[in-house]
Parts: C-alpha cells; structure tokens; sequence
C-alpha cells in the first residue's frame, strides 16, 4: 500500500512539470537576434549609393600658330653667271627702294637679304683688294690723275674666298686695310673669274673730306658682269702726296 501511493505521488509531480514547461513556451517571446545571425546574412544593411560624379569637363589643346616657313633659293647648282645675277639683285631687308641685301663700305661686306629670297645654305663670294697709291708725275700706263699734278696706281693685295649667308651681318675678313696718308684701297667683291688690274675703272674720284667713322668710303661702279659691289676708302690725306 505505501508503495503505490509513492508512485502515484511521483506521477502526479511530474505531470504538474510538464503542464507548467509547455504554458510558459508557448505564451514567450522569440529571443532577439544575435550579432553573429545579423553578421551571417539574414539581415544585411543597405548601403548607399555612391554619389554619381559629373563628368570632366571637355578640355581644349591651346591653338598653336605655325609660321609659314619661308621661301628660299637654293643657290648650290647654280652657275657663276646666274648666282652673279641673283646675288645683284636681292633685295635689302629694309625695304628701302633699290637697296640692295649685300654692299660694302668702310665697315664692311654686309650681308641683309629679304627673308623671302635669302639663299638657303651659305654662299661663297670673291673678295679682290688693290692698294691704290697716289703720287705725283706724269701719265703712265694704268695711271689717271685724281688731282692736278698727282696719279694713281692700283698694286694687287690679296683675294680672299668670303662666306655670306644665310644669316644677315658683316662678313668676317671683310673690312677694308686701313688707309694712309698717299695710299688708299679698292675692295671688290665679285663671284666666277679673278678680276684684274684691266677691270678697274681708269679714274677714281678723290673726295673733298675724309670722316674718320666712314673712313671716307665711296661707291664705285666697276664694269663686269660677275661685280657685286665695290667699295673705295682714299687715302688719308692725298693732297700731300
């Protein structure tokens, strides 16, 4: 008898557990989330969208200006005659009517051609210098009289070979000998065959005042086709001669 009513007591216990196990499950809450289930993937957060970048603005290469290349004469197979002919008649660049881009005066053989005829590669030219010494007497062959009284006679120098161009400036080598007191020069600048003696003109003109700066440099005109100009500085004091 007291057995079975231990038992039954046991039973009755254990069937009050259950009762009280199954209300409470279903009347709770779900239990929150854990941060490792949010981190697992069932919940992701939203991420904004880049804000969308305007795009550049179009950029435009500065204009360049090309200057138009100037024109040139290619002066390398040309004959004497012909580079004679061209050299004569460039044009100075200064523009001034009738100058010419090479002549030669007391400072020199100058060399200023317009940008449009300049020779493309530079140019040899001839440079033949006579002495021209002045003195008293008769005529004699080659001889004129500058002044009453007095004569001239023109005495081979040198000849050297110069290069002008494509650059302006005064050619180096080309200045006149300094002149003295009965004893002037004739610079003669020229291309193809040697000038002589028979080439110069028979009478110089003697000047009425000598300028130390221009050193008393004249213009003078030499008949033949390969002279490109020419220049005489008297002497110094001829009246004395």
């Amino acid at each position: 008898m007291r057995h079975r009513s231990r038992e039954l007591a046991v039973t009755a216990v254990t069937a009050a557990l259950l009762s009280a196990l199954a209300g409470c499950s279903e009347g709770a809450a779900p239990p929150p989330a854990s941060p490792a289930s949010l981190a697992s993937g069932s919940a992701r957060p939203v991420t904004p969208a880049p804000a969308a970048s305007a795009p550049p603005a179009p950029t435009s290469a500065a204009p360049t200006s090309t200057a138009p290349s100037a024109e040139c004469a290619d002066t390398g197979a040309m004959a004497p005659e012909k580079l004679a002919t061209y050299l004569a008649r460039l044009k100075s660049s200064s523009g001034s009517y009738g100058s010419k881009a090479l002549k030669i005066d007391g400072a020199g053989l100058s060399f200023a051609p317009d940008p449009t005829e300049r020779p493309c590669a530079p140019v040899k030219v001839a440079l033949s210098r006579f002495w021209v010494d002045v003195s008293r007497g008769g005529t004699t062959p080659g001889s004129s009289r500058p002044s009453p009284g007095q004569e001239f006679r023109y005495v081979f120098m040198d000849r050297p070979v110069l290069t002008v161009g494509p650059t302006d400036g005064i050619v180096e080598g080309s200045v006149p000998p300094q002149s003295s007191a009965c004893r002037g020069s004739l610079s003669v600048v020229h291309v193809g065959a040697d000038i002589t003696e028979a080439d110069l003109p028979s009478d110089l003109e003697m000047p009425t005042s000598y300028t130390a700066a221009g050193r008393g440099a004249m213009d003078v005109k030499v008949t033949s086709d390969r002279v490109l100009a020419a220049t005489f500085v008297p002497p110094s004091a001829p009246g004395g001669c």
